[in-house]
């Protein structure tokens, strides 16, 4: 069996995503899994290096196989998809392998991944196109956040998200606003599919990380990225008001941190490798989720919430609806005084308490997620014939 993944990361992205878990599980069955990253385009020299220095090797290669993981590609484009002007076309969307040198449907096609049994689509920027090809014998589209909320999504992202959504033959939804959106565009084969987490990895036992020697106690950590969504200016007061707590950041930095540079309680300690994030976290006294409230965070099912609880720790987040919805036991905040308060509380946690929390996260693992993933997609093949021919249908209609 072969399944393409079409992505919006690498696959040795600093963090892990839904889709690593779910190509990693396929792998584990024996599957020959293809990974389609997502694009860099010659914009990526004026603002994103660290980017491009991961993406264009793979791509001057023609794509390469990873040992134990995944045959992997991405995608050149001289256009891409974007909000800015004569990018923020939809035809750039459908029609964007024409932009791509060299065309991936060629690529994919010497990789044997122009056909398969299962196409799993995430990146509707990039790879919106590949739903219309004929080689594929099921798709699956995992609306993993609410894209078109992003800052930089073309305006008519939503009406490509829209068309890929009616064409599938099953679509995942990570969070309750994003599914509630979909159910609304078709009645059947949308399902609510939310993150989850590696119990083993993260209660697996690590040693503390050197980092941390030097800091006070207690510690405050953050693990993902911090991009204009996260809220440096509300975290900044609450470093200033609570100066005995070391706040630690553990991510890529896409936005200016100048509101947390001279705070000296505050630690941005960039990116680490997925497997040393554990021992951040299991070493920790609490963990943040300090994120703007908006259309996009309150439809983000957040996995550093699944990760935090695993290792134990009291979580102080942002009041979002998406983490209301899933009744996590997180102390959740709407404003700086608000998350000072959640601190104390959650730096007061009893052994109880963290047991509760680990409790919860046992109920959320990726194979609880895999399970789901399995009643839905193995039915696409009992009947062969006739799940094809539903497929062709749903494709053929705009």
């Amino acid at each position: 069996m072969r399944v393409l993944f079409a992505e919006y990361l690498v696959w040795d992205t600093p963090f892990r995503v839904g889709s690593h878990y779910y190509a990693g599980h396929f792998l584990n069955l024996g599957w020959e899994v293809g990974w389609l990253g997502g694009e860099f385009h010659p914009f990526n020299l004026l603002n994103n290096w660290p980017e491009l220095a991961r993406k264009f090797p793979i791509w001057r290669q023609g794509g390469w196989p990873h040992q134990g993981g995944p045959w992997e590609y991405t995608a050149f484009k001289l256009l891409p998809y974007r909000r800015w002007g004569p990018l923020n076309r939809e035809g750039l969307a459908w029609n964007g392998d024409r932009w791509a040198l060299p065309p991936v449907r060629r690529v994919l096609a010497r990789a044997g991944f122009d056909r398969a049994d299962l196409l799993w689509l995430t990146n509707v920027h990039t790879y919106p196109w590949l739903i219309r090809q004929p080689g594929y014998r099921a798709i699956v589209y995992r609306a993993a956040d609410n894209h078109a909320a992003f800052a930089a999504s073309p305006s008519s992202l939503q009406a490509v998200e829209d068309t890929v959504v009616r064409r599938a033959d099953v679509v995942f939804a990570a969070s309750h606003a994003v599914y509630e959106r979909l159910r609304r565009m078709r009645s059947e084969g949308v399902y609510h599919l939310p993150n989850g987490v590696d119990l083993a990895r993260f209660e697996a036992a690590q040693p503390p990380p050197p980092e941390y020697a030097r800091l006070h106690r207690p510690i405050a950590a953050y693990v993902g990225a911090i991009h204009y969504w996260f809220d440096l200016e509300m975290l900044a007061e609450v470093a200033r008001r609570r100066d005995d707590i070391s706040f630690v950041l553990i991510g890529q930095a896409r936005v200016s941190l100048t509101p947390l540079t001279d705070l000296p309680n505050v630690y941005f300690l960039g990116t680490r490798p997925p497997e040393k994030v554990p021992a951040y976290l299991q070493h920790a006294d609490v963990g943040l989720i300090p994120f703007i409230r908006s259309s996009l965070t309150d439809s983000i099912n957040p996995l550093k919430m699944y990760e935090y609880l695993a290792c134990g720790l009291p979580v102080v987040s942002t009041d979002l609806a998406e983490v209301r919805a899933m009744e996590a036991p997180l102390h959740l905040v709407r404003d700086v005084t608000g998350f000072c308060t959640a601190l104390e509380a959650a730096l007061s946690a009893t052994d109880t308490e963290r047991e509760t929390y680990r409790v919860y996260a046992a109920q959320h693992t990726w194979q609880a997620r895999y399970a789901q993933v399995h009643s839905v997609v193995d039915d696409l093949w009992g009947d062969t014939t006739n799940t094809q021919n539903q497929a062709l249908c749903r494709r053929s209609v705009k």
